[in-house]
């Protein structure tokens, strides 16, 4: 067991955390909820670079797990798909149909089916296959009561007689008809219920008017979970493909799912103050007794939230120990202890990752700042870099956590 760190130790010169993301975690995920719905499709939604994750990467391991559709929310993210190799059915859903006539052609020459959810949006698409010389294939897209994209149902009749004779002039196919539930992560709620009936009843509209939608979809992660009668002809899985709970009640453990990012980064100093020091801007957090400090070279610029100070807990030398004062923009400090034997400088922190090899989750991280984990995988930013591995993280050796907060006063 190495000594305890000097009064103040000087990090290395090269300092820098990483984004690890476990592919396999992915896969298993995937192959997971794929077992647990009869719907024949099934859509891994890499939209926001996979979560953070990785757009082409995840992708990639989406498709080779058994997703047979992937959905964006951005044209050039469904381009730079395309653009990489990958040829499976994409869905892409948002957009600005007045600016974008180019990246639309973009999108329709690389077969990208989009979303229509208005007469306006239609009339552009329309206009924009004209000019290719094929119809765009799209999914009309219901608001169910998101009060977001979509028709709302004393507008959908208009959108579903003017698509028909789109496909009748053959600028237009409607591959499909979809919505989203505003109560989608709590899904016991009566207005999924009433959404879904709300849903039925604009598909059978839409065939009154003449259309054949090939696919009906509805389901997000959590509805995957927990209402199988909403799974249709597709489901569209996202943050449960990478381990995180899409509803408060749904813990991705009790699934077999587990998280596939991990954030971290080397101890940079470590050094032992008396009772009675001040840590960080302000002096919001300060020790009653001598403790150890460890700085770690990530903050607020890197996507760590400030309200995570106090609240949450770093996995560092086989023990959890709590946040310690305000971040700042490119650190902050943890609270080692009275004693930090076994950690030193240049030792890994595990700031979130997986809960099985005792690091917090990002789940909890969002907790602690009244969000949810994905919030904070998406809030990391680009400069870390990201690392593939097929095991992000092996567990070390661990013992109990400390108490989040331990050792400081306000």
């Amino acid at each position: 067991m190495r000594r305890n760190a000097p009064h103040s130790s000087p990090a290395p010169a090269a300092v820098s955390g990483q984004v690890k993301v476990d592919l396999s975690a992915i896969s298993d995920n995937i192959r997971i909820l794929r077992k647990r719905t009869e719907a024949p499709h099934f859509m891994a939604v890499v939209k926001g670079n996979a979560y953070g994750h990785g757009l082409v990467e995840v992708a990639r391991t989406a498709v080779s797990s058994g997703a047979d559709w992937l959905g964006t929310a951005q044209l050039n993210e469904a381009v730079a798909l395309r653009k990489a190799g990958i040829t499976q059915p994409i869905l892409s859903w948002l957009y600005l149909a007045s600016q974008t006539s180019a990246t639309i052609i973009e999108a329709l020459e690389n077969d990208i089916d989009v979303s229509l959810g208005s007469v306006r949006q239609l009339e552009v698409l329309a206009g924009a296959a004209g000019r290719l010389g094929r119809p765009a294939v799209v999914h009309l897209e219901l608001d169910s009561g998101l009060s977001r994209g979509g028709a709302r149902k004393e507008d959908w009749p208009e959108l579903v007689a003017q698509a028909r004779q789109a496909e009748v002039d053959g600028t237009v196919r409607v591959r499909g008809i979809w919505t989203h539930l505003a109560w989608a992560d709590v899904p016991a709620h009566p207005g999924n219920a009433a959404a879904v009936a709300e849903f039925e009843d604009a598909v059978s509209q839409a065939r009154a008017a003449g259309l054949s939608p090939e696919l009906r979809h509805v389901s997000s992660s959590a509805n995957i979970l927990d209402r199988p009668e909403f799974h249709f002809d597709m489901v569209r899985a996202g943050l449960a493909i990478y381990g995180l709970a899409p509803a408060d009640h749904l813990d991705p453990a009790d699934f077999g799912l587990r998280p596939a990012l991990s954030v971290t980064a080397p101890l940079v100093m470590v050094k032992k103050v008396p009772a009675g020091t001040g840590v960080s801007y302000e002096h919001q957090a300060i020790t009653y007794e001598p403790r150890y400090l460890g700085l770690i070279p990530l903050g607020y610029a890197d996507g760590i939230p400030k309200g995570i100070s106090g609240r949450s807990v770093v996995h560092v030398g086989g023990r959890q120990v709590p946040v310690i004062g305000k971040v700042c923009m490119d650190q902050f400090m943890v609270d080692l202890g009275p004693d930090a034997t076994g950690i030193d400088v240049g030792d890994t922190a595990v700031l979130f990752g997986d809960p099985a090899c005792g690091a917090a989750s990002a789940d909890d991280w969002g907790s602690a700042i009244g969000s949810h984990g994905d919030e904070i995988i998406n809030r990391i930013a680009p400069r870390l870099p990201r690392v593939y591995e097929s095991s992000a993280y092996e567990c070390p050796d661990y013992q109990e956590p400390a108490a989040a907060g331990q050792g400081n006063v306000a």
